[in-house]
């Protein structure tokens, strides 16, 4: 039996937090730039930015499903769709943290990201897929 690692989606928690970041360096750009076309420009590209970011953000991954004994590749279920024949590029382990650079061999589709202990729904997945990926080479 196949196990499957769920994941905790924290986009809403990235996103406010990029439009406070966007929200203080209009107010950086209007105090320096107050008698000039550039605060104009500036205001134009900060609106474009946030609109950019709330209508086309990126797809989530939400579980990773573990090859069985001898498999290479794993299963990733990204916006309610489960895809085949990833395999992980690159890979650092970390204390509770995971950096994973997986790709899908035919489509050529990459995903970079750093999971911690709190991206898992159950805090002792982070062990297991850790152990996993460096005891299996995946």
């Amino acid at each position: 039996m196949q196990k499957v690692i769920y994941l905790n989606k924290s986009r809403k928690y990235r996103k406010l937090f990029y439009i406070f970041v966007v929200m203080l360096s209009s107010f950086t750009v209007g105090s320096y730039f107050r008698n000039s076309y550039l605060l104009y420009v500036g205001f134009v590209l900060i609106i474009l930015s946030i609109l950019y970011e709330c209508l086309y953000s990126l797809p989530v991954l939400e579980a990773i499903v573990l090859p069985k004994e001898n498999e290479k590749y794993f299963k990733v279920v990204i916006g309610n769709q489960q895809s085949d024949f990833w395999k992980i590029k690159k890979h650092i382990v970390i204390n509770g943290w995971i950096y994973l650079c997986i790709f899908q061999e035919g489509s050529n589709k990459s995903f970079k990201l750093w999971l911690h202990k709190s991206n898992f729904k159950d805090k002792n997945e982070t062990r297991l897929l850790a152990k996993k990926i460096i005891l299996e080479n995946l």
